[in-house]
């Protein structure tokens, strides 16, 4: 979105909101405005002065109403949301922005900015806890922050919205945000997304992926400054503002034939597209997609990195991703394998699994496409917000990848040269910092691939290369 367009936006915005508010009753005595971007998006002083000078335009008083959870919670909570949305990263590396620097999550320092704008009266803060509410009920304690009046007066036999995904539900959005970007163009790819989307949300709603023990207990302690200025601040009375953690919070770790079944729900809506538009590569994209998300879904968080999760499935659950293979492999030889592979991690000492791995090994080496290696050479030495930004569409381009093998990004630390007279240099600026292999019909489809390929805006340089599997010398 150009400059241009942000301030036509804003402008009819503020039209529209306040056209709104002359609509409004002369009964009405207050007004609730209620978003997740008051928190999400309203960091700067600057940002906080736009929405003051709206709305003291109309209100004799504001009143800022604010719940604060613990914060790994938060987070866990705000994964599933962030995938119903667009969002392309790993639980694991999700979790890596739970840290007190963000002020998302440090509550302390959020607080004081609103508070600065809006005054220190203006904030009504409290801990999202049911033995905090009024009544032990969020809508009784919310209504009495703003009219004692209403307290019992609303209705609350309503539908949840917005709840959090299970596991598997939270590797299928992330695969389906994968495959079909939010920022397409192409309208059929928006309503595939829709489609694809629905049936997840109706049938995976769940407690979501949770951080190991250990990892829980890692980002409560990088917390405890900050909260402990909170609590003396906010809430002097109240001895412990967190419970610290003791015990892992536990998922439902099988994957049920009803969750099966739902997943051959999404595919059906893709074949059905690409019967109509032919579009297999979609089908592709998607099916290598699923695999890797729920490949890192699967991951254990005592053996992988200290910011993954906890394990969510089950040995019985290979069956199902054997099952699902053999679905799978008339159409995506590769994606058949990968599944297989987790079927594989599982349940290790199952022959079966191996044996129809060699079979898959055998076919793909008789029908395999061309392979080609993309090197990424240079790039920043230094991390700064926008190279962040670049960094997390690199991983989502990265996943989008036709990877035969191994991982989508295969990194190279501390490169060195060495020249026939055999001294050991240290690799110049324009050095590789890693590689990824994949498959494709032809070099000018890797070539159009990587023009789009986001590392090259970070001032990367990307070499690609044909590979062929020499059985002799030269």
């Amino acid at each position: 979105m150009t400059p241009e367009h942000k301030q036509d936006f804003k402008q009819k915005f503020i039209h529209k909101f306040e056209n709104e508010l002359r609509s409004v009753s002369k009964n009405v005595h207050t007004v609730v405005m209620s978003s997740e971007h008051f928190h999400s998006r309203l960091r700067s002083e600057a940002e906080l002065d736009n929405v003051y000078n709206l709305l003291s335009a109309h209100f004799d008083e504001i009143k800022i109403v604010c719940y604060l959870r613990e914060q790994v919670s938060m987070c866990t909570s705000f994964y599933s949301t962030h995938m119903r949305n667009s969002g392309t990263e790993s639980f694991a590396k999700f979790l890596q922005r739970c840290h007190p620097e963000n002020l998302y999550f440090n509550y302390y320092e959020m607080l004081e900015n609103w508070g600065r704008c809006f005054g220190f009266d203006a904030l009504e803060v409290s801990l999202f806890s049911p033995k905090h509410f009024l009544n032990g009920d969020l809508l009784d304690d919310f209504t009495a922050k703003i009219d004692v009046r209403l307290v019992g007066k609303l209705n609350k036999l309503v539908d949840a919205e917005n709840e959090s995904l299970r596991p598997l539900g939270q590797a299928l959005s992330r695969a389906i945000n994968i495959a079909l970007p939010a920022t397409s163009e192409r309208l059929e790819i928006g309503e595939l997304r829709a489609r694809s989307k629905k049936i997840i949300i109706e049938k995976f709603t769940g407690k979501g992926q949770q951080p190991a023990l250990k990892v829980r207990q890692k980002f409560f302690e990088s917390f405890l400054d900050c909260n402990e200025e909170l609590r003396k601040k906010y809430f002097p009375t109240v001895e412990t503002l967190f419970e610290t953690p003791v015990e892992a919070v536990l998922t439902e770790s099988a994957i049920s034939k009803t969750d099966f079944d739902a997943l051959i729900d999404v595919l059906s809506v893709f074949k059905k597209y690409i019967d109509e538009k032919s579009d297999a590569d979609l089908y592709t994209s998607l099916c290598s997609a699923i695999s890797l998300c729920i490949g890192d879904a699967t991951k254990s968080g005592s053996d992988v990195t200290e910011f993954s999760n906890e394990v969510i499935l089950q040995e019985k659950d290979a069956y199902l991703f054997r099952s699902a293979a053999k679905r799978m492999e008339k159409d995506n030889l590769g994606a058949a394998v990968r599944l297989l592979r987790l079927a594989s991690d599982l349940r290790p000492n199952w022959t079966a699994i191996q044996s129809q791995l060699d079979d898959y090994r055998q076919r793909s080496l008789k029908a395999q496409m061309p392979r080609f290696m993309i090197a990424y050479h240079g790039g920043p030495k230094v991390m700064t917000p926008s190279i962040k930004d670049i960094y997390m569409r690199f991983d989502a381009w990265l996943a989008s990848l036709n990877v035969p093998f191994g991982g989508h990004l295969i990194s190279a630390n501390d490169s060195k040269s060495v020249d026939h007279h055999g001294l050991v240099v240290d690799i110049d600026a324009d050095r590789m910092v890693g590689y990824s292999i994949i498959e494709a019909d032809s070099m000018d489809a890797v070539l159009s691939l990587v023009k789009n390929c986001p590392f090259l805006e970070a001032d990367g340089t990307v070499r690609i290369s044909q590979l062929e599997y020499l059985t002799g010398g030269w």
